[in-house]
């Protein structure tokens, strides 16, 4: 079944998030603290998520694709983690996205690597995604290989910001 990820992660209870900042029409629009409580998470090998660390996350108003940025406690970056999905939406005040299942994984090394095939074929097979989105998801995924392999991916933007964590209470 498809889900709705919301940029503040109240879909994400087990991460305890804590929103540091959210601007709806900045990039990223919402940088949330991953707070004490919070489960560890990894996919891909790559530990995600644990208590102390913090998210960006990139919407992209025309894109199928979101970028969440992971920092460990330190501000170091992690990895990139890039979710296929419909262009972002309005929905309770929150920007939000539909997700799509398939995921791209890139490392703190650059390396990476598209996560989670099955999942999205399962969904095709179930009808959840529509043909129209099906195409839509071919050519970004297409579009985003060749920007890797041409080294322009994730967007600048993405690449240079870095979390401010002063802002923590």
């Amino acid at each position: 079944m498809l889900n709705r990820k919301f940029a503040d992660l109240r879909h994400a209870k087990d991460l305890d998030p804590r929103v540091l900042s959210y601007d709806a029409a900045g990039f990223p629009q919402a940088v949330v603290g991953i707070g004490p409580h919070a489960e560890r998470k990894t996919k891909g090998g790559v530990l995600l998520a644990e208590p102390g660390f913090t998210w960006a996350m990139f919407l992209f108003p025309t894109r199928w694709y979101a970028v969440v940025s992971v920092y460990d406690q330190g501000g170091r970056f992690v990895a990139h983690h890039v979710d296929i999905c419909r262009p972002p939406e309005d929905t309770d005040g929150m920007l939000s996205f539909l997700d799509l299942k398939l995921d791209l994984l890139i490392g703190g090394d650059g390396k990476a690597c598209w996560l989670d095939q099955e999942d999205y074929e399962d969904e095709v097979t179930a009808g959840t995604i529509p043909p129209a989105w099906q195409k839509s998801v071919s050519d970004t995924v297409a579009q985003l290989d060749r920007e890797l392999a041409a080294g322009a991916f994730p967007p600048d933007l993405v690449q240079r910001f870095r979390p401010n964590l002063g802002v923590r209470s």
